[in-house]
């Protein structure tokens, strides 16, 4: 059953990743990545129970379908779409990168130093399926009360490692997991409250806007934060502004929901979010190339905030008919089954 919230909730969430590489002032953009990796992570970790998979065989074989296929799928595509394209315009077209690389990068799995050149968003989809698995294979066995405990450790490591180990990257983002499984084991152990909870329009309204400020405050404090690259900058300021931006993105989708908003379009990019992660910059390139090409217009056109809001738009409803086709002839390529 789909909670229309979360679809919401998604969807925003997506939609802060598309901006986020879209051509907003710095200051915008500081405010986007305070939360809106953590928020990804909180909600893939709302609808986790341990109930699913008896067994961690079974529960392997169900991430590896659904994350690790469209991984490599994904990456093999907008690699191959690099390598014959993308890599001659734009600033790939400034420096001679060794088309070897973002193929090695592919099992590297990180978004630093152009090994995913070709896709930087797919670090995702490898640092959720090691953080799903940290989860599985820690939290199984430990009772409630303990699994905070452990969550709490797990931000103390993740700490440590910032500070003493910054510039060493694991594959497939495993350092970084260590800090994802924070706001990934919020989401699980707290997902009853999160999902059952009800509370009034202002109570919601209230946190909305409170949680908002703090986010603000935090962008303001912190800076840039760039989770892909292992960096937070002032670490307890991170985990403030992001458990705030989970909040502030939570309590607003509660609120659009209350309402009474049938906002379908949100909800079908909810729905499929995993194209539009894997597909955004991509589809990005079509809509740059026909802005230059048969608009004839200067691609400083995307330096204004707004021209920067239409680009990521234009960039997600572009997508709509391939998440059509696919949802419809390939859902084992986007980890969905037939039905």
């Amino acid at each position: 059953m789909r909670v229309k919230w979360v679809d919401y909730a998604k969807a925003g969430s997506i939609l802060l990743v598309v901006m986020g590489h879209a051509g907003f002032p710095e200051s915008v953009r500081s405010v986007i990545y305070v939360f809106h990796i953590p928020l990804f992570f909180f909600l893939s970790g709302l609808f986790f129970s341990f109930e699913k998979y008896p067994e961690y065989k079974t529960f392997l074989k169900n991430r590896f379908l659904q994350l690790v296929v469209p991984y490599l799928f994904f990456n093999i595509i907008t690699y191959l779409f690099w390598l014959t394209v993308g890599r001659q315009f734009g600033k790939d077209a400034l420096f001679d990168l060794d088309p070897l690389k973002p193929l090695l990068g592919i099992l590297y799995g990180n978004a630093t130093g152009h090994f995913l050149e070709h896709n930087v968003p797919l670090w995702f989809l490898a640092c959720l399926f090691i953080t799903e698995n940290l989860y599985f294979l820690v939290f199984r066995k430990l009772n409630r009360k303990f699994q905070f405990f452990v969550l709490i450790l797990a931000a103390l490591v993740g700490y440590f490692d910032y500070k003493y180990n910054h510039n060493l990257r694991f594959p497939w983002g495993m350092n970084i997991a260590v800090v994802m499984l924070v706001f990934y084991g919020t989401g699980s152990l707290l997902r009853f409250w999160f999902l059952a909870e009800a509370k009034s329009k202002l109570i919601l309204f209230s946190e909305t806007v409170i949680s908002a400020v703090v986010v603000l405050l935090v962008a303001q404090w912190n800076g840039k934060i760039e989770v892909s690259a292992h960096e937070y900058g002032h670490y307890l300021y991170f985990l403030v502004g992001a458990f705030a931006g989970i909040l502030f993105a939570v309590s607003l989708s509660k609120l659009i929901d209350q309402v009474g908003l049938n906002l379908n379009f949100l909800q079908f990019i909810g729905k499929n979010t995993l194209i539009v992660l894997a597909l955004h910059l991509t589809a990005g390139s079509f809509v740059k190339a026909i802005t230059v090409y048969a608009l004839h217009l200067p691609l400083t056109i995307f330096d204004s905030p707004g021209a920067a809001f239409v680009y990521s738009l234009a960039s997600v409803v572009s997508l709509v008919p391939v998440i059509i086709i696919m949802n419809r002839f390939l859902p084992f390529l986007i980890g969905k089954s037939k039905a």
